[in-house]
Parts: C-alpha cells; structure tokens; sequence
C-alpha cells in the first residue's frame, strides 16, 4: 500500500517517467501479472522436488537498507502459504552490487533504479548475458537455457528497436519489453520511492521508519 516514502506500483516502471513526452505510465497501463492460485502454481513447479533442495536459498539484502521488516513479512507468507522459509543474508553495499552483477544469489531485495529518467535505461539493466537478474547462468542447461536466450534475445531486439521509433509507437515497444519481464516473474516490484531522506555526516543513533514516514530523534547526536 502507499505510505511515507513509498507507493503502490503497476509495474516495474514507476509513475511519472515520459517517453518522447507521453506519460508512459499512463499509456503501458497496469502490467502486474494475475496470479490466481499462487500456492497451487508452486505446489505444480516444485514437483519431484525435494524440500532439502531449497536449503541453499537465500534472501539477499544490502547492510542498511531498511528492508528487514519487509522481508520478514514475505518471509511470513510464502512460510503461511507454501510452507517456505528462507534465510536473510545481508552483506555491505559493496558486495551486494558485486553478487547482482555476478549473477550470484537466487532472491534479491533490490531497488532498480530509472537513471536520468529514462524508460530505456531502467529497461536496458534487464538486457545482455550480464543483466541483473543473472538468469544467464552456465548451471541452467538444455532445452530451458536455449529457450531462455531465445527470450533474451527477443527481448533485447525489441528493446533496441524502439530506440529507432517515437512517440506512441516507443512506448509500445518499451511496453512490451517491461510485460515481458514482468509475465515471468523475473522481476517482481514491490513498492516504488520517489523520495528520500537526507542524513548529515556526522549524525548517529537516527531511528527512521521509511513506511509512515516517521524520525525519532532520542537518542540522535551529531560530531
């Protein structure tokens, strides 16, 4: 839901981005994917799995990030609903943009951010062997990794295409690329920031709830 610093999304791009002067928001329109049985969708995707096969899963996060109460709160569903639960591995910005580049994690908490304001570039972190979702990874083999670099590139090419197109017709093809990312869960939004807090160097002990949004100051001090 929307509250303090964050809003309810549609998609993975965010309200307020324009394409050649068009509010592509307004002209992709509400792209989430309807999933009417997420549990009965898992129980058919994990069949001849074992539940020990998921012991190395892991939910990545970066050291700060303010995310710990959301992933609880993920964790708490897929653990009510499908009788999942994974650990929390947070680990310093620095290695956390490493691990994304490199492709190694399985679930990641991550902002995606829409350099400039562009539409394109937000889309383009998605494309090539070294996008950030990693999928391209030499484990997957046969039939599935041909299949999914059919998509890749399929997905690049129209990405691509609409750097030659304007107007309407760009905001189609951007379209298509953002559903196509979306439809397959490769990347699930879940809230979108457009704004921010500002902390002075030097301030500690600075408590801030980014969900009301809420400061408290008690126990802060600043050299």
């Amino acid at each position: 839901p929307s509250s303090g610093l964050f809003t309810e999304v549609t998609g993975l791009v965010p309200d307020g981005l324009t394409v050649d002067g068009i509010d592509y928001r307004d002209a992709a329109g509400d792209l989430l994917p309807t999933i009417p049985d997420a549990k009965a969708l898992y129980m058919q995707a994990r069949q001849g799995m074992a539940s020990s096969d998921f012991n190395g899963v892991t939910i990545l996060l970066p050291q700060g990030s303010g995310l710990t109460e959301t992933v609880e709160q993920i964790n708490g569903a897929w653990q009510k609903d499908c009788s999942l639960f994974f650990s929390v591995e947070e680990v310093p910005q620095e290695k956390f943009d490493a691990r994304l580049a490199s492709g190694k994690y399985t679930i990641a908490l991550a902002p995606i951010r829409a350099e400039g304001g562009s539409v394109y570039q937000m889309l383009q972190q998605f494309a090539g062997d070294n996008n950030l979702t990693g999928l391209t990874d030499p484990l997957y083999a046969g039939c599935w990794i041909k299949a999914f670099r059919l998509r890749t590139l399929l997905y690049a090419g129209t990405l691509s295409e609409s750097i030659q197109r304007t107007g309407s017709a760009r905001c189609q093809l951007l379209r298509e690329c953002e559903r196509q990312l979306l439809e397959g869960c490769t990347v699930v939004p879940l809230a979108a920031q457009q704004k921010r807090l500002l902390v002075a160097d030097g301030v500690e002990g600075l408590v801030f709830d980014p969900f009301t949004p809420v400061l408290d100051l008690t126990y802060t001090t600043k050299n």
